[in-house]
């Protein structure tokens, strides 16, 4: 394999220098929304509190994924010029495994953040942010299954060094882990709706994205894993 010619050279670098931007942008904003939801929230109470705990939680979420991407893309990381296709293969499959890691972190931070919107509802105060709050986590829980799952943008546009046997070995083993435990969360959501029905449904955000982090997490681990015995 032969290393990037001229043309493509200079392609790349202008989307990485793209993508650096944009992500040094998401992070500005993800800050300014995470700050203003804090400031203000600290002096509002009730469903004022709550819209502004939202937004927070969202800038942390927007501040967190710029960051990963702003690391990726970095000016000074120049290995991707002179990369064969067998190191662009691991290159993209390592940063496949960094979004897995990182997502479901994110997740689990958005479904703590989303505790006490739960309890407003379990307690009859839940307003309509409450209900968005709750549905933060089950996004991130979707984008992680995007990613594990191979359906994601990127993974698209760099199919053929994204997808080889070893990937389909551990995406099979991977859901298989996520989909024990969604059913496990799900059975407990079911238990719980048979008490108390409004609990059960406030048990679903947590099954869903306990699958979704599940699945993330044993692919990146698997990866890992493979990784050394390579």
């Amino acid at each position: 394999m032969t290393a990037m010619d001229d043309r493509e050279m200079r392609k790349e670098a202008r989307a990485r220098r793209k993508k650096f931007a944009s992500a040094l942008a998401t992070i500005i904003l993800g800050g300014l929304i995470a700050g203003v939801g804090v400031a203000i929230g600290l002096y509002r109470t009730g469903e004022e509190a709550t819209v502004w705990g939202v937004a927070a939680g969202v800038g942390v979420g927007l501040a967190m994924g710029g960051l990963f991407m702003a690391w990726i893309m970095r000016p000074g990381a120049n290995g991707w010029r002179t990369e064969t296709e067998p190191l662009k293969r691991d290159r993209l499959q390592t940063q496949r495994a960094r979004q897995l890691w990182v997502f479901p972190m994110v997740a689990i931070l958005m479904l703590t953040l989303a505790a006490w919107s739960t309890e407003d509802i379990l307690s009859g105060r839940g307003e309509l942010s409450d209900f968005l709050m709750i549905g933060l986590p089950v996004l991130y829980a979707w984008l992680i299954l995007a990613v594990t799952m191979g359906w994601d943008g990127q993974s698209r546009k760099n199919r053929r060094f994204l997808e080889d046997e070893l990937t389909q070995v551990l995406r099979a083993r991977a859901m298989i882990a996520g989909f024990v435990v969604l059913m496990a969360g799900a059975t407990v959501a079911l238990g719980l709706g048979a008490w108390r029905p409004e609990v059960g449904v406030a048990a679903l955000p947590f099954a869903l994205t306990a699958g979704a982090v599940a699945a993330g997490i044993r692919f990146a681990w698997l990866d890992r894993e493979f990784g050394k015995d390579g």
